[in-house]
């Protein structure tokens, strides 16, 4: 996992300055909702992965979604990328970050490879783990609630190679919402003739979740998928910060 600035509690970034001319204004910091007309201002070049694809995307509307992005370009912590045009992120796919950017100006997530009749979770999921690194909780909500309105809609759940992602050795941190998301897909659908019987092998740790959430599972409830009540949803799966609310992701029909 790549080291990112860390996420600074109420009281670090609290100290923050006011930042030079042409920069970012302290109160996108600070997580408040800047006017929408300020969001546009200055041209930051992203060059992502190793062949250094680049995106030109909005400085401003960078720091606004992203505690990552407001520290590393953030004057008073001096770093180098703060006083440059360009903006190196090595570690991203840049097919990732590209639906990334199309989350961050657009709000949405639709994706040809996840509308297929079998869909692409994996897209998601690295979505969602680029997100978590960068910092954008508004994204990783969203991504919640259209994974699960995606499984209903087409009765499916991941592969696989996604609990392989999310749970083996350089998967996702433990206790998160993607993970507990994923188990309970598994737990609350009738997948068990597909975990039985598919030729590829799901992750140990996955499994071991698996079989845990179901003997903890309250059967008398069994109608009621947690995932489909948005309280429930947000209380389960989201994850939230000084910078995301409920109301910031993607809306469900």
């Amino acid at each position: 996992m790549p080291a990112t600035p860390q996420q600074h509690d109420s009281s670090t970034t609290q100290q923050i300055t006011t930042p030079k001319e042409n920069t970012l204004p302290c109160s996108f910091l600070r997580g408040s909702t800047p006017p929408a007309r300020s969001l546009f201002q200055t041209i930051l070049t992203v060059t992502v992965g190793e062949e250094k694809r680049p995106f030109l995307v909005h400085r401003e509307i960078l720091c606004a979604v992203s505690p990552f992005f407001a520290a590393a370009l953030n004057p008073s912590y001096d770093f180098r990328e703060s006083r440059s045009s360009t903006f190196n992120l090595s570690f991203a796919r840049p097919v990732d970050f590209e639906y990334l950017v199309q989350w961050i100006y657009t709000r949405t997530l639709t994706h040809e490879e996840v509308a297929a009749p079998h869909p692409a979770y994996f897209r998601l999921i690295r979505l969602w783990i680029l997100a978590d690194e960068l910092q954008v909780e508004g994204c990783k909500n969203a991504i919640i609630d259209f994974m699960a309105k995606t499984a209903d809609e087409s009765n499916s759940v991941p592969t696989p190679d996604d609990t392989v992602t999310i749970f083996g050795e350089n998967g996702v941190r433990e206790g998160c919402g993607l993970r507990n998301l994923v188990v309970d897909l598994f737990a609350w659908k009738k997948t068990d003739h597909l975990v039985e019987g598919h030729e590829d092998s799901w992750d140990e740790t996955f499994l071991r979740f698996l079989v845990t959430r179901l003997k903890r599972m309250n059967w008398t409830d069994k109608a009621h998928a947690p995932w489909r009540n948005q309280s429930s949803r947000c209380r389960l799966y989201h994850e939230h910060n000084d910078q995301s609310s409920c109301g910031e992701g993607e809306k469900r029909k």
